[in-house]
C-alpha cells in the first residue's frame, strides 16, 4: 500500500513537471518570439535620437511655393474662397515643395506629422506621404535615401556616419499628403543653416495640370517630372497639378497670374473633355496673357494611354484613342486662335513620344512610373530650353 502510494506520487510529480515544462516553455518561446519582433519592429520604425537638436523645417529655404505663409500648401489661404473645394484640398498636398539647408552633421534626422495617411492604389506610401533626401555633389543633386511613412508622425534617421564637411542637402516633401510640421534633426555639437539658392533663374517655372503633374505614380517625391526637369535645369519649379481636377479653370489662373514666373506649362488635356477645353482653354490663355503678356506658355497634350492603343473605335471612351485623339484636336484648336488673337510667347508640345515608345511608362495604363517620368521630364525640359535659350 505504501509503495502505490509512493509510486502514485512519483507518476503525479512527473506529471506535474511536465505540465510546468510544457506551460512555461511556450511562454518563454512566447516570450523571445516577442522579443525577436520587437527588435525587428524597433530597426525598422524607431532611430535612436538621444543626440539629435532638431530645427523647424520653415526655418530653411522652402522652395516649390509662391506664398510666405508658415505653412506647406500650395495655394495661399485666400484661394479657400476662391478655387473649387476639390481643387482646395489637393493644394494643401505639398507636392513639388522642398526645403533646402547645408549641415555639417554626420546624421540626418527628420520628423514629419502628416494631415493625411492614407493608402492610394496607384501610388506607393513612399510617394504619396513619405520624404526623399538629396545631396549636392559636383554641382548635382544625388539621391540619398528616402522617409518612409508609417503613420500620421513619423520620425526617421535619414542618414548617419558621414564625414564632416558642409554639405547642400534637400528633402522633397510628400506627393498626395499634407504636412503639418517638418522638423530636420542633426547631432548635437554640429551646424546646420539656410543654402544659398544658385537657381538658373531667378523665377520659377509653374505647372499647371493633373495627377501626372502631380507626381503620380513616382516611387518616391523626387521624381515627379517637374521635380526631375528642376534639378535638371537647376530652375525652381511650383507644382499645380491637381489629381483629376487640371480643368484649364480661371481661377487657378488668379493664381498663375500671381505668381511671377518665368514660364508657365499648362498640362490639364488629360483631365479635360474635349468639351471642356474648347470652353476653357483660349479663356485660361487670354487671361494668363493679359495680366503676363510676354511670359512664355507651353501646352502640352495628353499622352496616349496604353490600354487606349486597344480602345479606337468608340470615341464617346474616356481615355479611348478616338477621345484623346478628339481632347488633343481640340488643344490644338485653341492654340491656333490663339494665335490669331494676335498672342506671342506660345508654344505647343505634342504627345508623340512624351513616354516613349515602348509601352513600358506607366503603372496602370496611366499614370507614369519611375521611367515616364523620366521620359516626360526630358521632353518637356527641351522644350523649356529652347524656349527660354
Amino acid at each position: 500500500m505504501k509503495r502505490k502510494i509512493i509510486n502514485t506520487a512519483l507518476i503525479l510529480s512527473l506529471v506535474l513537471n511536465l505540465i510546468i515544462l510544457v506551460f512555461f516553455g511556450r511562454t518563454i518561446y512566447s516570450e523571445n518570439r516577442i522579443i525577436e519582433e520587437h527588435i525587428i519592429t524597433y530597426s525598422i520604425t524607431k532611430n535612436d535620437t538621444s543626440d539629435i537638436q532638431y530645427f523647424n523645417g520653415l526655418e530653411f529655404n522652402i522652395n516649390g511655393k509662391f506664398n510666405n505663409e508658415d505653412n506647406f500648401s500650395r495655394l495661399p489661404l485666400k484661394y479657400e474662397n476662391i478655387v473649387r473645394p476639390e481643387v482646395w484640398s489637393l493644394s494643401k498636398n505639398s507636392s513639388g515643395i522642398s526645403i533646402r539647408f547645408k549641415t555639417n552633421s554626420p546624421d540626418i534626422s527628420v520628423k514629419w506629422e502628416l494631415l493625411n495617411f492614407t493608402d492610394h492604389f496607384y501610388m506607393s506610401r513612399i510617394c504619396a506621404s513619405g520624404l526623399d533626401l538629396y545631396c549636392l555633389v559636383d554641382n548635382k543633386w544625388q539621391y540619398v535615401k528616402s522617409g518612409i511613412p508609417n503613420g500620421y508622425k513619423n520620425e526617421r534617421l535619414l542618414i548617419s556616419e558621414m564625414d564632416t564637411i558642409t554639405k547642400d542637402f534637400m528633402i522633397n516633401l510628400p506627393m498626395n499628403d499634407g504636412i503639418e510640421n517638418i522638423e530636420i534633426g542633426i547631432k548635437e555639437g554640429f551646424e546646420i543653416s539656410k543654402s544659398v539658392n544658385n537657381f538658373k533663374f531667378n523665377k520659377p517655372i509653374v505647372f499647371y495640370g493633373t495627377s501626372i503633374t502631380q507626381g503620380g505614380s513616382a516611387s518616391r517625391p523626387g521624381l515627379a517630372y517637374p521635380s526631375i526637369i528642376s534639378r535638371n535645369l537647376n530652375v525652381e519649379t511650383i507644382n499645380l497639378g491637381f489629381s483629376g481636377n487640371g480643368l484649364f479653370e480661371k481661377a487657378v489662373g488668379l493664381a498663375l497670374c500671381e505668381i511671377d514666373a518665368e514660364m508657365y506649362v499648362i498640362d490639364c488635356t488629360p483631365n479635360s473633355t474635349p468639351d471642356i477645353i474648347k470652353e476653357n482653354t483660349l479663356e485660361l490663355i487670354t487671361q494668363i496673357k493679359t495680366c503676363k503678356p510676354n511670359i512664355p506658355i507651353l501646352l502640352v497634350e495628353s499622352i496616349i494611354r496604353e490600354y487606349s492603343y486597344f480602345q479606337k473605335t468608340d470615341k464617346s471612351i474616356p481615355g479611348g484613342f478616338k477621345f484623346i485623339e478628339a481632347q488633343n484636336n481640340e488643344l490644338r484648336k485653341s492654340y491656333d486662335k490663339a494665335l490669331d488673337n494676335g498672342f506671342v510667347n506660345l508654344y505647343y508640345l505634342e504627345s508623340d513620344g512624351l513616354i516613349g515608345y515602348d509601352h513600358e511608362g506607366t503603372v496602370d495604363g496611366t499614370h507614369l512610373n519611375d521611367l515616364g517620368m523620366q521620359r516626360i521630364a526630358d521632353k518637356i525640359g527641351k522644350e523649356i530650353t529652347k524656349i527660354l535659350k
